[in-house]
């Protein structure tokens, strides 16, 4: 029941800063020789969009989003997502596991190889992604990856690997931190001490300790991607989720429109966020779930 509340209230607080940051602008007015402070234009328009918001008679922002194909766009946004998140996921644990267990010569090169491109700019990978496949077609003649949505067409492979490149860098550095940070801790020791191997303390106790610390570092992950996403969409012309938002604004949407879209965006937050309580506890039991 506590978590209940807690979401709501989360809700409640979302809904509001949508509600002011969209009408902040009529906050501001110019006067002669100083600025203005529309206080009460600011409060009306409020009030005005949170009646649109509230008013669930009248909820013609569905009919709206039939002629945009939301459903459509929102599936594609989301399968990229949740693939590049698995990938993701999975790449930089084999990757970080690989990593700690080489020499400490060798694993020093990586960390500075990982942070040389945990730093590179996201605009940098797409273009130079853009034209390693087009340089490749036009030397070959082999055209086996789709880059651009044409026709129709919503490509898949390249999207997933663009979005992805930096955020696998960014865990990849993360968990490298907190695996070599749990190494010096009390109990990995004390395994070692035992006898047991350094594969098996690695895998069957270190990783499963630093879960929670990953579930959480996820929820920046899906941010770096959903900016990622904004980006492959308007460069690969692809027809997404993040593409109807300037739909709305020039094909006369209002605020309810605009907000119900936001928050179709923070669903995987708040899943993953679910996701994150109760894999904490079925790993690490009740207690744990505090870290």
């Amino acid at each position: 029941m506590k978590g209940f509340f807690n979401f709501l209230i989360r809700i409640v607080l979302i809904i509001s800063g949508f509600l002011f940051i969209f009408n902040l602008p009529s906050l501001l007015g110019i006067g002669k020789n100083h600025l203005v402070l529309n206080v009460n234009t600011l409060w009306t328009n409020v009030k005005a969009d949170l009646q649109a918001l509230m008013d669930f008679k009248e909820i013609h922002y569905l009919e709206f989003f039939k002629k945009l194909e939301i459903a459509e766009s929102y599936q594609y946004t989301m399968t990229i997502l949740v693939a590049s998140l698995v990938f993701i996921l999975f790449l930089a644990i084999v990757m970080a596991v690989l990593i700690i267990l080489s020499p400490n010569k060798v694993r020093n090169r990586f960390k500075s190889g990982i942070n040389f491109f945990e730093a590179v700019p996201d605009l940098l990978v797409i273009f130079l992604i853009q034209f390693f496949v087009i340089s490749l077609y036009k030397s070959t003649g082999l055209k086996f990856l789709q880059i651009y949505g044409l026709f129709g067409h919503k490509p898949y492979f390249i999207p997933i690997v663009t979005v992805s490149f930096l955020p696998l860098f960014l865990l990849l550095q993360f968990l490298i931190k907190v695996i070599d940070e749990e190494q010096v801790q009390q109990y990995v020791l004390y395994a070692r001490a035992k006898g047991m191997g350094r594969i098996r303390t690695l895998l069957v106790h270190v990783i499963r300790n630093i879960v929670p610390l990953i579930i959480m570092q996820l929820r920046t992950i899906v941010w770096v991607l959903l900016s990622n996403i904004y980006l492959v969409e308007v460069l690969f012309n692809i027809n997404g989720f993040n593409q109807q938002f300037l739909k709305i604004i020039f094909m006369g949407g209002d605020f309810a429109s605009l907000v119900v879209c936001l928050l179709m965006l923070s669903v995987p937050l708040v899943i993953i966020e679910a996701a994150g309580w109760l894999i904490s506890k079925l790993v690490k039991g009740k207690e744990a779930i505090s870290i």
